[in-house]
């Protein structure tokens, strides 16, 4: 799944995964405790609009991967519904390649929308344990 571009809708994450590459992410906001990571999570607010301005960068053939460094569909996404916000307007556009990485079942409330981006675009999902 190579990819130029990538998509997190949240930083932390609340899976909290002992492999996570990610968790030292936090120290850059002076959050010291490694738990942090998982019980700080920060909604990126407006996801969807500002996802639209960055799209006009995408190159064709370049590829997008969302959940490359935090879950997309953790917990926090039934309450937020950031990914589901950037799914709409990725749905909106053409000539798209995008990788999903996640290790929730709460992906299959997006089937609909994931089959409309699947119309016009390349998608492919990355289920995890």
């Amino acid at each position: 799944m190579p990819f130029s571009w990538t998509i997190n809708p949240y930083r932390g994450c609340e899976f909290g995964c002992k492999y996570c590459y990610a968790r030292y992410t936090h120290e850059f906001m002076e959050m010291r405790d490694g738990l942090d990571f998982e019980r700080k999570i920060y909604v990126k607010q407006n996801a969807g609009w500002l996802l639209r301005q960055e799209l006009k960068k995408v190159r064709p053939g370049e590829g997008m991967a969302m959940g490359a460094a935090t879950d997309p569909y953790q917990p926090a996404e039934r309450r937020y519904e950031v990914t589901r916000a950037i799914l709409e307007e990725l749905a909106q556009h053409h000539g798209l390649s995008l990788g999903i990485i996640t290790k929730s079942t709460l992906i299959v409330r997006d089937v609909e929308l994931l089959r409309k981006f699947a119309e016009n675009n390349h998608l492919s999902v990355h289920v995890t344990a």
